[in-house]
């Protein structure tokens, strides 16, 4: 699923890491441990593609998409918990943007807009909204939650909203 092959990164003369190769299954769990400093995010950067190594390569196998919880989330606004736990993918946004377009423009039957619905179902979109409810949910929200404004809550709540969207 995902391979990391020779890997070195350095910044200002100091290498944080050199030489490093793993390999990631389907269904593998993973922790990353480290001190403050010894390149931590600078390898999920790598791996996000953010970043580019100075040497070795990542490699992701095809199909396969990755969630990513930064440790400090952007702040919440005017969105509902639902809302911003529902947020999604660029490649799901262009989607659902395209449809709403042919849906505005009455163009239903255009390729264009059944090929976008075949996308968004493939991609997942018709099990969004339930799915986000359901870990919402699983994290401790009730159902009257999804309504509120998340810029209500707490930096520790705001992180479970944005947990529920991976």
């Amino acid at each position: 699923m995902l391979t990391l092959s020779q890997l070195s990164k350095s910044f200002a003369g100091r290498t944080l890491f050199s030489d490093v190769s793993l390999q990631i299954n389907r269904e593998d769990r993973i922790g990353l441990v480290g001190p403050n400093g010894a390149g931590k995010s600078t390898l999920f950067s790598l791996i996000l593609g953010e970043a580019s190594p100075d040497e070795g390569r990542v490699t992701l196998e095809k199909n396969v998409t990755m969630g990513f919880l930064p440790q400090e989330s952007a702040p919440a606004g005017e969105e509902t918990i639902l809302e911003l736990a529902c947020a999604t993918s660029p490649e799901m946004s262009r989607v659902q943007q395209a449809i709403q377009r042919h849906e505005a423009a009455g163009t239903l039957e255009d390729p264009e807009y059944h090929e976008a619905i075949d996308t968004f179902t493939e991609l997942g979109g018709w099990q969004l909204e339930p799915r986000a409810k359901q870990i919402l949910s699983g994290l401790a929200f009730r159902d009257a939650d999804f309504t509120r404004k998340a810029k209500a809550l707490s930096g520790g709540w705001i992180m479970r909203a944005h947990l529920a969207r991976l």
